[in-house]
């Protein structure tokens, strides 16, 4: 019903023009009867000839078909304009001895091809936008399936490294252990709860990582030398979960390699400008083995951030003079 409509008043359209121009309603009605004969070719150009050739680049086969079908068309269009619209409707007696010439053949393939020039550059945009529609959607719901395997690989390997360290404190019998399990019960319930959202406040972040935090001192103990730094106005500040606590546990990481001595750790975060800032000094290992610096943590934060804020991030790990450093930089919308 669409298309019928749509014919219908880009038929009117032309005649309007040619009112327009002088020539009385009824003769430019009868003048573009013939535009009918040419919606099927229309139809047989925009969806079986474009998609079959010129969407597949077989530029050559297109206009072999092309040519000759626009030509069959323009002497269907005369035979109609001599036996029906110009003796009948128009009432024109006799018609001049060259109505069949290819002179004229030639003049109304250009007059078809100018009819349907708007209506085939509708056509095309409409497709071409359409495509691009689809094509966002379906990379963006392969961002959010992968965004979601990462958000599920996440879990597990932070529960296994928190389940170590509670059981090198229940090896020790450590009478903290229960309260070791309390600190893993809250993360747990943010991670199944708050870590499916797509945003959290900051606050509610910083608070998971105190908790992280206060379990890590039960396994360093008076060794851990810890420094965290809160800068900046974190009020409605939404981000997304699992953001910070991964660098914090990739400090803490290195320095569990050491087995003697303080583990002096400094994380900082801080708004400013509008952008999140996250940092992270730890000491590392004088020896440690190739391919094991960073863990699955930090190199899943790395692919997240480059689905959540494409161009919108820095990430930054570097290591000197035996202290590795982490550095975040998020713009925030």
């Amino acid at each position: 019903m669409k298309h019928v409509i749509f014919w219908i008043l880009y038929w009117l359209l032309w005649v309007l023009l040619d009112v327009m121009r002088g020539i009385p309603f009824l003769n430019a009605c009868s003048r573009y009867l013939g535009c009918f004969i040419e919606i099927p070719f229309y139809y047989l150009h925009m969806y079986y000839l474009w998609p079959k050739y010129i969407d597949t680049k077989r530029y050559g086969y297109y206009f072999l078909i092309f040519i000759p079908l626009l030509i069959f068309n323009a002497y269907l269009v005369l035979l109609a304009e001599y036996y029906i619209i110009y003796p009948i409707l128009l009432e024109v007696p006799k018609l001049p001895e060259d109505f069949f010439s290819f002179t004229r053949v030639l003049g109304l393939t250009r007059a078809i091809l100018l009819w349907f020039g708007p209506a085939t550059a509708i056509k095309v945009f409409r497709d071409y936008y359409a495509n691009k529609i689809n094509l966002e959607k379906v990379e963006k719901e392969q961002k959010i399936s992968e965004l979601n395997f990462l958000k599920s690989q996440m879990n597990p390997h932070f529960l296994f490294n928190t389940l170590n360290n509670l059981y090198s404190l229940a090896l020790k019998g450590s009478k903290r252990t229960p309260e070791a399990l309390l600190q893993l019960s809250n993360l747990l319930s943010y991670m199944l709860y708050d870590g499916v959202e797509d945003k959290i406040s900051l606050e509610k972040e910083i608070h998971h990582l105190n908790d992280y935090i206060e379990l890590e001192k039960l396994r360093f103990g008076n060794r851990l030398k810890l420094q965290l730094e809160l800068m900046g106005d974190f009020n409605e500040v939404m981000i997304p979960p699992l953001i910070i606590i991964p660098l914090a546990e990739n400090a803490f990481k290195h320095c569990a390699l050491n087995e003697r001595g303080d583990v002096e750790i400094q994380i900082s975060i801080a708004i400013q400008n509008n952008e999140l800032q996250i940092s992270t000094i730890n000491p590392v290992k004088n020896k440690m083995e190739e391919g094991k610096k960073n863990g699955i943590g930090v190199q899943n934060l790395s692919k997240r951030l480059q689905i959540m804020y494409p161009k919108k991030h820095t990430f930054k790990l570097e290591e000197r003079e035996k202290k590795f450093y982490a550095d975040v930089c998020i713009q925030l919308s």
